[in-house]
């Protein structure tokens, strides 16, 4: 029996084998990558120890990783979609996620 489940981004392949009786559980996982987005400004105070987080966690984790300033376009309509108030803000998969420097903890955990 074979089973394949699809979950957003995420891909599940799950495998069960009758030997004798018994049963053998065979499981795998491909996540595709997150893709991570810091809302920044040249302004923004916080925004540089923000940057370096992200840019740690990236040498050390798998995920897409883009930098907008608020102040472009491409920022600007991230504000008006979102309705982001602060900066930085972080969008994870292209969904707000964090205000100001994330928790590493949580952050791992967003990401993998």
């Amino acid at each position: 029996m074979f089973l394949e489940l699809q979950i957003r981004s995420t891909y599940l392949y799950l495998e069960i084998n009758n030997r004798n009786g018994n049963y053998n559980l065979s499981f795998w996982r491909y996540l595709s990558t997150v893709k991570v987005t810091l809302i920044h400004a040249t302004w923004c105070t916080a925004c540089p120890a923000t940057r370096r987080f992200w840019n740690d966690l990236k040498s050390k984790y798998d995920f897409e990783y883009e930098e907008i300033d608020v102040e472009s376009p491409e920022g600007q309509a991230l504000i008006d979609k979102y309705g982001i108030v602060g900066v930085p803000t972080t969008l994870i998969d292209g969904e707000p996620a964090f205000t100001g420097l994330p928790k590493k903890a949580e952050a791992i955990a967003r990401i993998t």
